[in-house]
């Protein structure tokens, strides 16, 4: 892994730059790992110190390339010099790649010898660069060839013969600027919705009905007038008499109706914007109950389609409550939050989402781990990327509590979309054997009984 770069149109220290949870490098190596490569060799420079500190490391080795400004194919001499004698190859990964496909890493290794050809690399549908490349142990002489700061790719360019190419879909950007970092951040958010949602369509045995939360709507109704709610009192705290906010997912109204009740006197008011009828049905059920009039419910989704009357809808905050973790398109989502907010933008959200609570049930029901979606770091990540100065309130609460192991199994067996007569549900019977934990607050997944949730704040750009 090539990583001694000073990383000069980043303005330097890019490997160590966050993206999402943690630091480019830690990316690349964590899929490098994945894709079952044991023996990695990481060529660091100046940024030695900073990379050794920051990294998670496994069983790699680390070598110093003693003069980084040769250039990149200085990086993959000194790499080649730590390969193993009887190595039959070398795979040549950056370190400034942090997407590099698992897949592109496993086709190259796997791909069948052709006679002559002893340099591997991928071609991707974008048709935009052929890193990796996996050097056969007959082509290790090549790179002794190599200069500058191409790398192998003038030398690969002077011997064509030698190249075998590897249809690879997708593609494997590079991190080279600032701009570039707000581009992989959008990517690695997509990528996760993607896998996340492949997975259900793997497993799924009942479909999710036209509106996915009228079976569960009772589970999202609260209290308007609680006082034990910390994420409410750090809502209301940024509220300002006379305040419009904009609710965006707001479901039952867990956040909208207190807002509107305490916007009552004031003059102030809360649009609650959710595609959920149902969930708009027990919302306005719930202010009904309460006397709470200064709410408006838009049934829409978001961002709001051009010429429909959630368009143009306006506020001085715009909040999103546990929502967003599963849009793919998170930019324009984004952007169309900051594009309807007067004075702030606020987003409440957890260190996982909050169906990541069935995420236990995953291995013995589905035979497989749940790919996580993004979440609280993710979105703090992508704000500060795109120039924000995100500010975080750490708030600690209960976890959700159910009145009877049935209600939880009814609230799991949806996070698994398997049917309760089919032939899974005898798996998940026997998990909550071991997963269910009752107490006299209710049942619950056992070792969950407090959940971080993050109020992130910025201003809209």
């Amino acid at each position: 892994m090539l990583a001694a770069g000073a990383g000069s149109r980043f303005g330097g220290g890019k490997l160590l730059a966050t993206l999402g949870d943690r630091p480019v490098l830690q990316h690349v190596l964590d899929r490098l790992a994945a894709a079952g490569l044991g023996d990695v060799v990481v060529v660091l420079g100046a940024d030695e110190a900073a990379i050794r500190a920051a990294i998670a490391w496994r069983s790699e080795r680390v070598v110093i390339n003693p003069d980084p400004s040769r250039g990149l194919a200085s990086s993959v001499q000194v790499g080649l010099a730590e390969v193993q004698p009887d190595a039959s190859g070398a795979l040549i990964v950056l370190g400034d790649q942090p997407l590099v496909p698992v897949a592109a890493v496993t086709a190259l290794l796997g791909a069948p010898i052709e006679p002559g050809r002893s340099v591997v690399v991928p071609a991707f549908g974008d048709d935009r660069g052929r890193n990796p490349v996996l050097l056969r142990h007959d082509a290790f002489a090549l790179a002794e060839e190599a200069s500058g700061d191409r790398g192998l790719g003038p030398v690969l360019a002077a011997h064509p013969s030698v190249v075998q190419d590897v249809a690879i879909d997708g593609d494997n950007p590079d991190l080279d600027t600032a701009e570039d970092l707000v581009e992989l951040e959008l990517a690695w958010w997509a990528e996760r919705v993607r896998a996340n949602r492949a997975q259900v369509d793997a497993v799924r045995e009942v479909p999710d009905g036209a509106d996915f939360y009228a079976p569960v709507r009772s589970l999202f109704r609260a209290d308007p007038t609680r006082t034990d709610d910390p994420v409410l009192d750090r809502l209301l705290g940024l509220a300002r008499p006379g305040d419009r906010w904009l609710d965006v997912g707001a479901g039952a109204g867990r956040y909208a109706l207190p807002l509107a009740r305490w916007l009552d006197d004031s003059g102030g008011e809360v649009i609650a914007l959710d595609p959920s009828p149902s969930m708009l049905a027990a919302l306005r059920e719930i202010a009904d109950d309460h006397d709470i009039e200064d709410v408006r419910t838009v049934e829409a989704r978001w961002p709001p389609t051009p010429g429909t009357d959630a368009a143009d809808l306006r506020a001085d905050v715009v909040l999103i409550a546990h929502v967003g973790y599963d849009v793919e398109a998170i930019g324009p989502f984004v952007d169309a939050l900051e594009a309807a907010a007067e004075r702030r933008c606020v987003a409440v959200l957890m260190d996982r989402v909050p169906a990541s609570a069935a995420d236990p049930f995953w291995p013995p029901v589905h035979d497989r781990a749940r790919v996580a979606l993004p979440a609280l770091a993710d979105f703090v990540s992508l704000l500060r990327a795109r120039g924000r100065t995100a500010e975080v309130d750490i708030a600690m609460t209960e976890v959700r509590r159910f009145e009877s192991r049935e209600q939880l199994g009814f609230f799991v067996r949806r996070q698994l979309w398997i049917d309760p007569a089919g032939p899974k549900e005898v798996r998940l019977q026997a998990a909550l054997d071991d997963l269910a934990a009752e107490s006299a607050a209710g049942w619950t997944i056992a070792g969950r009984d407090t959940q971080r949730i993050g109020i992130v704040t910025w201003r809209p750009g």
